[in-house]
């Protein structure tokens, strides 16, 4: 395989395309991916960057730069700004502290689209301090904000119990056991006591496990249509976002998980009532189970968000931070058009800028006023990189453009 020697001189190409990147700081840009178009500010530099194809030496010089705002981004939002400081002086002031309304107003000026804008007001004026907020794609065109007073869990029940049932929308229980199982249950058998406790007091049971055997859902869905057993089998582990449920299900509802780990077994420790958690309320309605029960889960939340802020990549912290929005029972949920891109990325930059106000404060830059945490991030990855591609001599390049060394 050929290769050639390409020094960092022959780059001027890219350091102008690089530094045109400052362009997006003061208008949007427009690019198309396949038949679909999306519309970008700066707030949205990495799928800026991404939508251009470089090659060669350029295609280097561009992994640098998207390596740092991943760095960056290790707080949430501040990698829009690196190459901002790549290029500008960046003097930083002092941080100071505002009022929220100030901060609010800072947010505001970041993005130039109208509707975003109007939505982050509506759900400022509806949050309080301690208000989990969740963004929601949405079929619908009309972006909708929807006040949660219940923990919500993405849980199916089977679909072969649906179908039994008659594919019911709304499904509630009162004052319903919950009983969560690690794995599942062979037999009928294994659950027959259980069975018996619920015929005779009539008091529902939320019974959550792995998976059901088909004798085990014929039998539930049956007794549920003659009314003689009051049982809802729910799914767990099926989805990436269901696969460690039972820590938070059993901080709900306060009972503990039969486990063979913990030397259970399901036909014994199915009737241990120590073992049972309970709620005032449950629903099931379009795949989603909300869980109503006055419980303070404060501690297991905050073991989630030290997990959050360690977690190795975007994607782990974007589920554990939905799991602490299941925790929540003070949420906001806003749902927005899953076609709108530019609303969806912007509303969820808005969010981000103001979590890091509040949390660090705020410092006067040349790019404005902009959270503390943001700048100090912003600066160190932008030099950084500057004294690595400083430290560039040249790259070893294959005929066919790939970089193979530098």
């Amino acid at each position: 395989m050929n290769r050639t020697y390409e020094s960092k001189s022959n780059s001027h190409r890219w350091f102008q395309w690089c530094e045109s990147l400052l362009e997006l700081y003061e208008s949007k840009k427009q690019f198309m991916v396949g038949k679909k178009h999306h519309t970008v500010s700066y707030l949205q530099m990495e799928n800026w960057i991404l939508a251009h194809k470089h090659t060669g030496i350029d295609f280097l010089y561009s992994t640098l730069l998207l390596d740092s705002i991943v760095s960056a981004n290790n707080i949430p939002g501040a990698g829009a700004y690196v190459p901002w400081f790549l290029y500008k002086d960046p003097e930083i002031g002092p941080q100071k502290r505002y009022s929220s309304d100030e901060y609010l107003r800072f947010c505001l000026d970041i993005t130039q689209n109208n509707n975003a804008k109007r939505l982050f007001k509506e759900v400022y004026n509806l949050a309080g301090p301690l208000t989990r907020l969740s963004i929601k794609h949405s079929n619908e065109l009309n972006s909708v904000i929807r006040a949660r007073t219940s923990f919500d869990f993405n849980l199916t029940l089977p679909p072969a119990f649906l179908n039994m049932i008659g594919n019911q929308d709304y499904i509630e229980l009162v004052n319903p056991i919950v009983i969560m199982i690690e794995g599942a249950p062979e037999t009928i058998g294994e659950i027959n006591s259980l069975l018996e406790y619920n015929h005779k007091s009539q008091r529902p049971i939320v019974l959550i496990a792995r998976n059901f055997p088909e004798e085990i859902i014929a039998t539930l869905g049956t007794n549920w249509l003659k009314n003689t057993l009051n049982i809802l089998p729910f799914v767990y582990g099926d989805k990436l976002e269901t696969i460690n449920l039972a820590s938070d299900i059993c901080a709900i509802t306060k009972g503990e998980l039969i486990s063979p780990h913990f030397g259970d077994v399901i036909a014994a420790a199915i009737l241990d009532q120590d073992k049972w958690g309970d709620l005032e309320k449950c629903t099931y309605r379009h795949s989603s189970l909300s869980l109503h029960k006055d419980v303070d889960v404060s501690r297991h939340a905050a073991k989630l968000v030290a997990k959050a802020k360690s977690a190795a990549s975007e994607e782990l912290r974007d589920l554990i931070n939905d799991r602490i929005i299941s925790l929540s029972n003070d949420a906001l949920e806003i749902w927005v058009n899953k076609e709108d891109t530019e609303m969806l990325n912007e509303l969820d930059a808005l969010i981000k800028h103001y979590t890091a106000f509040i949390t660090s404060g705020g410092v006067a830059t040349s790019c404005g006023i902009l959270p503390t945490s943001y700048a100090n991030a912003a600066q160190t990855a932008a030099d950084s990189l500057k004294e690595e591609i400083l430290n560039l001599g040249g790259f070893l390049v294959r005929t066919n453009n790939e970089v193979v060394a530098g």
